[in-house]
């Protein structure tokens, strides 16, 4: 637990670098795509260091409603729903990429963008029915 701790202090401080850097960066005049992507990963190791930082920090506090939130997580019925919403969005998800590729043919957007969406939405659809088989075979 203290290890995962000083990990995560370790990330928020290698975050907070990399945002002075992107600082002194656009100080310095660099390329903006420079700058940008300090800034990302960045905020994105603070961000990542302080939640887990904090999670760690609930669990010592309240180590009961912790594993009780964890069994509650991992419950079947839990666990059947969040799977339920997942295919959902799955499919909404799908959709939507294909209203995209419709859309950029109607704006007359280069043909790559209309191909990479439907790339995406074959793939998707190769990947469902690749799981289907696979589960029908486990069950």
């Amino acid at each position: 637990m203290k290890g995962k701790k000083r990990l995560y202090m370790v990330l928020m401080g290698v975050g907070l670098v990399l945002l002075l850097g992107a600082f002194l960066a656009w100080k310095l005049s660099a390329p903006d795509g420079f700058g940008g992507m300090l800034t990302g990963v960045g905020s994105g190791l603070l961000a990542m260091g302080f939640a887990n930082w904090k999670m760690l920090r609930w669990a010592e506090q309240d180590p009961v409603q912790m594993r009780r939130d964890e069994i509650a997580a991992n419950d079947e019925r839990t666990v059947a729903i969040r799977r339920r919403a997942q295919a959902v969005s799955g499919e909404a998800l799908q959709w939507g990429v294909m209203a995209a590729a419709w859309l950029s043919i109607g704006l007359g957007a280069p043909l790559w963008v209309t191909l990479a969406a439907v790339g995406i939405f074959l793939g998707k659809c190769v990947l469902e029915l690749c799981l289907m088989v696979r589960y029908q075979r486990e069950m």
